[in-house]
C-alpha cells in the first residue's frame, strides 16, 4: 500500500529532537508499507464525520472530547508506563545503569566471582521493557482519534526512523507495523557508549520518546476533562504533564 498525497508533510516533523532538520520524501512515505505508521497518518489526515480533517482540530477546539473514556485511559497508561521504563534508563550518577559497579556471577558449580563491570544484563532487561512499552504506545496512539496524541505519536515513530542507524547496531530493530524489537546477544554485547547516547542523558533518543509520551498523557487527560466537562478555576481544562525529563524538551 503506497502513501499518495500533495501535502507537504515536513511541518508534522519539526519538532523532532536534535539540531536537524526534519524532511521527509513521499518516497519515504511509500517505503513504510502496511504499520503503524500509515495508520497514524491516515488517521492524523482523515476527516471526522462531520468532514472535518483531524490535523485541523487541536487540543482547544473541535476536537474536544474525540476519545471514549477507554481510549482516554488506555493511552494515558500506556504512555505512563514507557515514561516510567524511560525513567529507568535515563537515572544519573550512582543510579545509572550506564555506571561501572560489583557484578557478582556464578558458574554452573555456584561458585561466585566478582567483577568491576557494566551490568549488561539489567541494561537489556531495561532496554527490552522500553521496547515493549514503546510497542504498547503505538498500538494505543493507532486507536485514537485525538490530534494531539496521533501527532506525537507520529513525531515517536518519526524520530525511531532517524535512528534507526545507531539502533540497529545495538541490536534493536525496527519492523514493518514500525515496533521495536531487541536482540538480547547483541545488545548485550554492544558498544556502552553508544548504548548510553541512544537511552542515558538529555537530548538521547530514550530522553525524546519520553517526553512524546508525556504529551501523549497529558493530551488524553485533557481530553477526558473535556469529554466531562472539567474546568479549573481559570476556566482551562485541568491537566498534567506525566512525571519525567520533559520541560526541556520541545521535540
Amino acid at each position: 500500500m503506497n502513501i499518495q498525497a500533495k501535502t507537504d508533510y515536513s511541518t508534522l516533523f519539526s519538532s523532532l529532537s536534535g539540531n536537524q532538520t526534519s524532511t521527509f520524501s513521499l518516497a519515504d512515505y511509500a517505503s513504510i508499507k502496511n504499520g503503524s505508521y500509515f495508520k497514524v497518518m491516515k488517521a492524523y489526515y482523515g476527516k471526522d464525520a462531520q468532514g472535518v480533517s483531524v490535523a485541523d482540530q487541536t487540543s482547544s477546539g473541535k476536537g474536544a472530547g474525540k476519545d471514549t473514556a477507554a481510549t482516554n485511559a488506555n493511552v494515558e497508561s500506556k504512555a505512563s508506563a514507557l515514561s516510567k521504563a524511560a525513567d529507568t534508563l535515563l537515572k544519573t550518577g550512582s543510579d545509572s545503569l550506564f555506571t561501572k559497579k560489583d557484578i557478582v556471577t556464578k558458574d554452573a558449580d555456584g561458585n561466585e566471582t566478582t567483577a568491576y563491570d557494566y551490568d549488561r544484563d539489567a541494561i537489556y532487561k531495561a532496554v527490552d521493557t522500553f521496547a515493549g512499552s514503546y510497542n504498547n504506545m503505538i498500538d494505543a496512539a493507532i486507536k485514537s482519534k485525538n490530534a494531539d496524541v496521533i501527532s506525537k505519536a507520529t513525531d515517536m515513530v518519526t524520530q525511531s526512523l532517524r535512528s534507526e542507524k545507531l539502533l540497529n547496531n545495538v541490536g534493536i530493530t525496527i519492523g514493518e507495523d514500525n515496533k521495536l524489537s531487541v536482540d538480547e546477544k547483541k545488545l548485550k554485547s554492544a558498544d556502552i557508549a553508544t548504548l548510553k547516547s541512544l537511552f542515558n542523558g538529555v537530548g538521547s533518543y530514550a530522553y525524546g520518546v519520553q517526553s512524546k509520551a508525556s504529551y501523549m498523557n497529558m493530551y488524553a487527560k485533557e481530553d477526558a476533562n473535556k469529554a466531562s466537562g472539567v474546568y479549573s478555576s481559570a476556566a482551562q481544562y485541568q491537566a498534567n504533564l506525566d512525571t519525567g525529563n520533559i520541560l526541556n524538551s520541545f521535540i
